[in-house]
């Protein structure tokens, strides 16, 4: 009896001390929890279905996919309906893992990344919930990378020469796709308002999402040397000076005729007065009937090329 009395003593106890004590409080937080419940239970529900989930596919580093029976999916969803109305097809990805595979044409299971979805949201179906998929082993090929021009220089000017550094670069892929690949572009490059030669650095352009450049390079430097249209002029009748030569000495003949080249600005203005024809007298002794004389430019002398002297050859009586 005594021991039951102890026991009865000790549950009184603690339906006075934990129980009872602070009813009130214990009761508010019942309601408060109960309340939250309701709230939560009573929300309403739907099921929403997602078209055109992106599926990606993780790369490997040995083996890459060259065809895809599907590139995306559609992905039914359940949840309240104020959390599903607000998620839209972009927030959502599937991952296809190939990482264990071996090269061939293979099944891939799909899974939904829940990175960005709260936990009130439950996934229904992903539909397909497979993908048929070609997996090739990476190979690697070095290849020229070439310059995509758009446009022509604007009228009067041209190119001389273009250069890219490094002249080639290695990239990666499944051999399918690597076989026909011979060569590289640039980015586009437009020409129409180029007057001046330019170096920059220009982006390349694989021109398949399934090849990549090995390295971190992605971008080369492109050189274009460009310059005004040169043209070729005959001027005629430049008048020829004899130097230290006695005062009736005369050359014959008296003219020369110059061809020169050069930008067709600086060359279409050009006239006789513009150059200067001299030959020097011979010392004594020496023959008249042999003298090459001399031209040279007296404007635009940076920019104009003597190209000929016609005669080579002068006499002086």
């Amino acid at each position: 009896m005594r021991g039951i009395d102890y026991w009865r003593s000790q549950v009184k106890a603690y339906l006075r001390d934990y129980v009872m004590e602070n009813t009130g409080l214990k009761v508010l937080a019942l309601m408060i929890t109960a309340v939250i419940w309701l709230s939560v239970a009573s929300r309403p529900v739907r099921e929403v279905t997602l078209l055109d989930i992106p599926i990606t596919f993780p790369k490997a580093p040995t083996l890459t996919i060259t065809k895809y029976g599907a590139q995306s999916a559609r992905v039914t969803l359940r949840g309240p309906s104020d959390v599903v109305d607000l998620i839209r097809a972009s927030d959502l990805s599937l991952i296809g893992e190939v990482g264990a595979v071996e090269p061939g044409v293979r099944v891939i299971q799909l899974k939904l990344d829940r990175g960005n979805l709260p936990n009130s949201v439950e996934e229904l179906r992903i539909e397909p919930l497979s993908v048929r998929v070609t997996v090739e082993r990476v190979l690697e090929k070095e290849v020229p990378v070439k310059p995509r021009f758009d446009g022509e220089p604007p009228s009067g000017y041209e190119i001389v020469r273009w250069e890219v550094k490094p002249e080639t670069i290695t990239i990666a892929g499944g051999a399918s796709l690597l076989k026909d690949v011979n060569e590289v572009s640039t980015e586009t490059v437009t020409l129409t308002n180029l007057t001046a030669p330019i170096s920059e650095q220009v982006a390349i352009d694989l021109g398949s999402p399934n090849i990549t450049i090995s390295g971190d390079r992605r971008n080369v430097t492109l050189t274009i040397e460009i310059r005004e249209v040169r043209i070729e002029r005959v001027i005629d009748d430049i008048p020829v000076v004899l130097v230290d030569a006695p005062a009736n000495a005369r050359s014959v003949p008296r003219s020369v005729r110059l061809t020169v080249a050069g930008p067709r600005s600086a060359v279409a203005l050009l006239s006789a007065s513009d150059f200067s024809v001299s030959a020097a007298y011979p010392e004594h002794g020496r023959a008249l009937d042999r003298i090459a004389p001399e031209a040279s430019v007296l404007r635009n002398s940076d920019r104009v090329q003597i190209k000929s002297i016609e005669p080579k050859f002068i006499r002086i009586r």
